[in-house]
């Protein structure tokens, strides 16, 4: 028998006998897969064409791509960027409308299913998770990047109200006792909203899970929270996601005492946190996990309506994972999918068949689902169903550098080891992960993948590389790879072009236009000097005067001793050499890219800046004049910030 990962023990924990189970149901959670209540009908987003289909399954086939904006396609400089990006869906109760958030174009679209007509609203800046009251008379739409939750009139369709949380706001799902629940993408847990007063009615706390000696038992802090669905028939809610073990050091930090997959149950009446299911090291004796079998990127869940199976999407593995919900112990493996990149699963209402939005490959896996005398099984059927009308839009190169980018496929790519670790694991989204790692050459906060790196100099804080495909040392050493440079360059190339082409820089958040007006007037002020260090078009000196970007130099490199930003206790920065052996000396940095800044908390080297506000703070009478700003000046300088 294996065990809960981490159990609180107290009664309170355990199922309240005196409350009333809910009915044994599905209830309704975001998703980029949805499923009619007959069971006949399939609606999926398509992140990367813009548009949604439409398919039959008991035709098993495509009835209708339906666009939400033209076609993309390659601009002038490479780069391929979907205006709308189109990310999750919820149907209405009575089944005639669908609507869908678009995370690039800030908008809700609400699609009448008889006459295909299109209605939008502008609801905030990338709107990801969506969910409709039970009336069907409320749209809730999580704004990852404005921090807050838009709720929409759906009579109207206007924007009757914005209910602020306490981070970045991704999933959406309903609680048995009709709360709301909110995951912070990045930690601490879950908002829990009352969708009557509209107010946070509690934070929902998932804690990290302490180191337990040997560092390839599960453990880390949560990251990632990806999905949050209820369990039909009890008062749980089951949230997927990642711990990140950042307490060892390398030498020893490598692939399997890295990142390990969670599923975290908490108590819907309640809030309580109950436990954390996780892999379980298998040669370790004594200490037990829940899953006998290395899954990585968790990103969805959904359960049979009878509560006894949770379904697990693992978007980096390429799996399905089959949970036993109460033994809470790994029931099968459905490895591998027929395509790339999962991120979505709807079950039919029998629970016999999965539907699994495969992204990178455009289609829809079908996995039948057996339960049996002799256990579960998970089984593929068939071919896929294509969900594409016409041709895939996006670049053939591109595509396998998408694929490679979330991959923790071993079978396939020599990406990793045993299904651990992909890019992605922690650039999550192509961004960070908002955790600090203990590499050798000191404490470094994961930067943002997202606009590329052209155009920003050299990579790495001590400018030790210059192109993504000098990746592959990462690839090898962090994630337990096995790439060769030369034999499997164009897999290295693939991963440049997605990288630099395909992950578009993130949508500023609601700003002020005039504090933003203001603040560019500071930032770019000789007194305050900002844009010295900060230039060009993506906001960096990095590469000045030396245009080849040749690694032995001249470098420019900033004193973080000077500027109050260098670690010199505990886990100190150390003097090392970069990627062809120049050196390096200790605290001195490269000025990072502000692209995007406003979705890359923390800030500087080690994560030690929580805000913007706190670089600036860090680094007063020691970066410019910004000793003489005012309060309301900084305030204007860290608003433009967050505009970029």
């Amino acid at each position: 028998m294996r065990y809960l990962l981490v159990t609180i023990a107290l009664a309170a924990c355990s199922a309240d006998k005196s409350q009333p189970l809910p009915p044994p149901v599905p209830t309704t959670h975001s998703s980029s897969i949805a499923l009619s209540s007959d069971g006949n009908t399939i609606y999926v987003v398509n992140a990367d064409t813009d548009s949604f289909s439409i398919v039959d399954t008991a035709g098993r086939a495509l009835v209708a791509e339906v666009p939400l904006a033209p076609l993309p396609a390659v601009d002038g400089s490479g780069r391929y960027t979907p205006a709308v990006m189109p990310r999750a869906l919820a149907l209405s109760p009575d089944e005639t409308t669908l609507y869908v958030t678009g995370e690039r174009s800030g908008m809700l679209y609400a699609i009448d299913l008889a006459s295909r007509a299109i209605q939008q609203v502008a609801v905030g800046s990338e709107p990801v998770g969506v969910v409709v009251s039970g009336d069907g008379a409320t749209i809730f739409v999580a704004c990852s990047n404005d921090a807050k939750v838009a709720v929409v009139d759906a009579a109207s369709l206007a924007v009757t109200a914005n209910v602020a949380v306490d981070g970045e706001p991704w999933a959406l799902g309903w609680s048995p006792d009709g709360t709301l629940a909110v995951t912070l993408f990045q930690g601490p847990g879950l908002d829990a909203i009352d969708p009557t007063t509209l107010a946070v009615t509690a934070t929902w706390t998932i804690p990290d899970v302490a180191p337990r000696g040997d560092s390839r038992l599960a453990h880390g802090q949560v990251r990632g929270l990806y999905d949050v669905a209820q369990r039909p028939g009890a008062y749980e809610l089951w949230v997927v996601h990642a711990l990140l073990g950042t307490d060892t050091a390398q030498p020893d930090l490598i692939f399997e005492n890295t990142a390990f997959p969670a599923l975290s149950i908490v108590q819907a009446h309640s809030g309580i946190y109950e436990t954390t299911l996780s892999t379980d090291a298998q040669d370790i004796p004594g200490v037990d996990g829940s899953f006998a079998d290395v899954v990585s990127g968790p990103h969805a869940i959904a359960f049979t309506a009878d509560g006894a199976l949770a379904i697990v999407v693992d978007t980096n593995s390429e799996d399905l994972l089959a949970v036993d919900a109460t033994g809470r112990v790994e029931a099968a493996l459905g490895r591998p999918l027929p395509g790339h990149m999962p991120e979505g699963v709807a079950l039919s209402p029998d629970g016999m068949h999965a539907y699994v939005d495969e992204r990178n490959t455009g289609d829809i896996a079908i996995v039948d689902i057996a339960r049996g005398a002799n256990g579960v099984t998970l089984e593929a059927e068939g071919v896929p169903i294509a969900r594409f009308a016409a041709a895939d839009p996006m670049p053939a190169q591109m595509r396998l550098g998408q694929h490679l980018f979330y991959s923790a496929n071993s079978d396939e790519y020599p990406v990793t080891t045993n299904h651990w670790i992909a890019c992605a694991t922690c650039h999550m989204e192509g961004r960070s992960d908002a955790v600090t790692w203990k590499f050798a050459q000191g404490p470094r906060d994961t930067p943002t993948n997202a606009g590329g790196m052209l155009g920003t100099g050299f990579l790495f804080r001590t400018a030790d590389r210059t192109r993504v495909q000098d990746y592959w040392h990462t690839v090898n050493i962090e994630q337990g790879g096995s790439f060769d440079p030369v034999a499997q360059a164009s897999l290295l190339d693939a991963i440049e072009s997605f990288v630099d082409y395909g992950l578009p820089l993130p949508v500023p958040p609601t700003t002020d236009p005039t504090l933003v007006a203001r603040g560019k007037m500071i930032f770019e002020s000789d007194a305050v000097g900002c844009s010295g260090c900060h230039a060009g078009a993506r906001f960096t000196d990095s590469g000045a005067g030396n245009p080849t970007l040749d690694l032995a130099g001249p470098i420019m490199l900033h004193d973080g001793n000077a500027l109050g930003t260098c670690v010199t206790t505990g886990y100190p920065d150390v003097a090392h050499d970069d990627v062809d052996g120049d050196p390096r000396a200790a605290c001195m940095f490269d000025t990072p890219s502000l692209s995007g800044a406003a979705s890359t908390p923390p800030y500087l080297h080690d994560g030690s800046a929580p805000t913007i506000h706190d670089v600036l703070e860090a680094t007063r009478g020691k970066m410019g004049d910004i000793t003489s700003l005012s309060e309301d000046d900084e305030a204007a300088l860290v608003e433009y910030v967050r505009s970029l």
